[in-house]
């Protein structure tokens, strides 16, 4: 026993040591990765630490000159209790790792109370033996190790029935580990029996070692293990929001129900082909087509038979088009096809009219014909117009004045004929309604520091959603707007709605400060008192001015220069930032610009869609940037699309940047998520 005390008390400290290191190692873990597993073996660890350190303690006693006697069964006592609480929370942690659910608390409960129970019992047969053969049953008979190595087999049979399946190095190393560490406790549990001393002192070394050397492995094995489910699960997350973002993009850009690219996807595709067919010099067809009475139709059928009908008649929309037409729905009952290359204009009427009227025959529905009465509008681009919103505008517009004059097909008026007086009536109307519903809405397009690196401000952008039409952009009626009278009322509600969203940002301290970017008309800006009701309008929002930026262009800036200039002027001293838009597209006089002293200037797009492929425009992007610098005023470049426009222009030294690269026009609660990080970082 002298001989054998201090390597065994060598042994079992070193374990006890180590234990201890890898429960530290797995609490870590657990707190950056979560998994609970994790938390019961980490206990399991902490158990068996206790359990080495109390029995080398134990052995200690032994060895010495006995004076410590009596605190040898408390010892034992609470070494056996340690060793079980060791097996029960290492198959407790095993069996969560597998079933990825949490033990139950009336199991863990039991459990934990068999583990007391099997080791105070344990240790009350031990107090009763003579003194030697409690030494005996402490260092050579105990069961714990049996139990402990059955325990880790069990384990190891788990989590290799669990992971084979994954096939990555973790799967087989974490069973081989545990079941080689059970192994380990099985031997020394069986060669302990051996009688011969020195061969009993010769395993007792060489199983101390080994158990080391498996407690390492397992240390390892665990943290392969771990880092393993990470990667793959930021690969399936990766996978999932991957899959979640394809689908998003499906159902924003086609209709729920038919499948059929919606409103906003049209619009992109008649901008792709409108771009096509001025290289190509050829003419686009935009037909819209209408469903009368559709809402009697419904009540009639129901809305289940309703939808059957609609997709009948859509295969019969496009058993009608020619092959490169596109097909989409704009509304409930309203339909648009996009016909490339359609020719001269009365064939391409007289097709139209041939697709209307095979769509207007009777669809044969649950064994009845039912009749469903179709008008049509057609415009063409380019001879009405370029812009893929106002083309759509003008075939809807055309289709709902077939509707009301009882017309299968009205093509849009020849360009330069003026608008009917009933037409700007009824816009008036729409206009002013929706002033009033409150249909307008501001979309929002960062803009991101570079310096900082993150999002810094927004421009607001307004958007209407016209009960029937979708979503418009300014450029379908800002003008009649301005021709109608409303464009005041409207530029009111547009200040409201981004001085509350900015008093929102400027309220939620979480966030960043944020700045809001708001153009103003040349109306609005002439306004002598312009200054003095922003100071009441934020005064009364509760926002900083300083937060609110003002976008005015050249041509506003210059119809009256000297007063431009006062505004101008009493603007800043208000604190608002004022920004010239679309430099380089009007007077981009620098004389006038140094008289004018606004805080920003934004570069026009047609700058940075020249860059990659002009290093001429290059330097004079650079030469611009630098003396706009040297004026004191900070430079924003918007219209960024691609990462080499981006890097030429983080080359030019912008300071802010702006474009569907870094973030197109969306709702504020798009933004939300960016917001609440600490920084946007740009990797291009």
């Amino acid at each position: 026993m002298q001989q054998l005390g201090p390597l065994t008390f060598t042994v079992q400290s070193g374990q006890a040591l180590f234990g201890l290191v890898l429960a530290v190692l797995l609490l870590a873990f657990l707190s950056q990765y979560k998994h609970s597993f994790l938390g019961h073996w980490a206990l399991s660890c902490l158990a068996m630490t206790l359990h080495f350190a109390s029995a080398a303690l134990v052995i200690k006693l032994m060895t010495d000159d006995g004076s410590h006697q009596a605190f040898l069964p408390l010892l034992i006592a609470f070494s056996l209790v340690m060793a079980y609480l060791h097996v029960i929370w290492l198959i407790m942690g095993a069996r969560e790792a597998v079933v990825h659910r949490p033990v139950r608390s009336i199991w863990q409960v039991l459990l934990i109370g068999l583990a007391l129970a099997t080791g105070v019992g344990n240790s009350l047969l031990f107090h009763y033996f003579p003194d030697g053969m409690v030494t005996e049953w402490l260092m050579q008979y105990s069961p714990s190790h049996v139990v402990t190595g059955l325990a880790f087999v069990v384990t190891a049979a788990m989590l290799w029935s669990a992971l084979r399946g994954f096939n990555q190095i973790s799967s087989y190393l974490v069973p081989l580990t545990f079941s080689l560490y059970g192994a380990h406790m099985l031997m020394l549990s069986i060669g302990n029996w051996m009688p011969t001393p020195g061969l009993h002192l010769a395993q007792t070394l060489h199983l101390g070692a080994a158990g080391l050397v498996l407690q390492s492995l397992i240390g390892y094995s665990i943290i392969t293990w771990l880092l393993e489910i990470e990667r793959r699960d930021a690969s399936l997350a990766n996978t999932k929001a991957i899959s979640a973002e394809k689908r998003l993009v499906h159902y924003r850009m086609h209709d729920a129900m038919t499948g059929l690219p919606n409103r906003r996807q049209l619009q992109d595709q008649l901008s792709v082909e409108v771009r096509a067919t001025t290289s190509k010099r050829s003419r686009i067809a935009i037909l819209s087509i209408g469903i009368h009475r559709f809402k009697l139709l419904s009540q009639a059928l129901g809305w289940e038979q309703t939808d059957k009908l609609i997709h009948k008649l859509i295969q019969r929309l496009q058993a009608t088009a020619p092959p490169n037409a596109i097909l989409g729905r704009t509304g409930e009952r309203d339909f648009l096809f996009i016909l490339p290359e359609a020719g001269q204009r009365e064939v391409a009427i007289g097709k139209a009219r041939q697709m209307l009227a095979e769509c207007a025959k009777p669809i044969t529905h649950n064994a009845q014909d039912v009749f469903l009465s179709i008008s049509g509008g057609l415009c063409f681009s380019p001879d009405d117009e370029i812009d893929a919103v106002a083309l759509i505008n003008l075939a809807q517009q055309a289709q709902l004045l077939a509707a009301s004059e009882g017309e299968l097909l009205v093509v849009h008026r020849a360009e330069g004929e003026p608008s009917a007086p009933h037409d700007l009536l009824q816009l008036e109307r729409e206009l002013r309604q929706a002033v009033t519903e409150g249909q307008f809405t501001l979309y929002f397009q960062p803009l991101i520091g570079i310096r900082q690196r993150r999002i810094t401000g927004f421009e607001t952008l307004l958007r209407w959603n016209h009960p029937e039409r979708g979503l418009l952009t300014p450029g379908s009626f800002m003008q009649e707007a301005v021709r109608l009278g409303v464009l005041d009322d409207l530029e009111d509600q547009i200040l409201k709605q981004a001085l509350g969203q900015l008093a929102e940002w400027q309220q939620d301290l979480s966030l960043p400060p944020i700045s809001t970017s708001v153009n103003l008309s040349a109306q609005r800006f002439q306004q002598p008192d312009l200054a003095d009701k922003l100071a009441g309008l934020c005064k009364r929002m509760k926002v900083d001015p300083t937060d609110l930026h003002l976008e005015i262009t050249e041509s506003t800036a210059m119809q009256d220069f000297e007063a431009g200039l006062n505004t101008i002027t009493k603007l800043r001293e208000l604190g608002c930032k004022v920004c010239l838009d679309d430099f380089g597209t009007g007077y981009s006089s620098l004389s006038h610009l140094r008289r004018l002293q606004v805080d920003y200037v934004k570069l026009d797009r047609s700058f940075i869609s020249n860059l990659e492929r002009d290093p001429r425009e290059r330097d004079l992007t650079r030469a611009i940037v630098d003396l706009i610098h040297s004026l004191g005023m900070t430079v924003l470049a918007e219209g960024v699309e691609t990462r080499q426009q981006l890097g030429y222009l983080l080359s030019c030294r912008v300071d802010v940047v702006q474009g569907y690269l870094l973030g197109k026009p969306l709702p504020v609660d798009a933004w939300r998520g960016a917001l609440e990080r600490p920084q946007l970082v740009l990797d291009h």
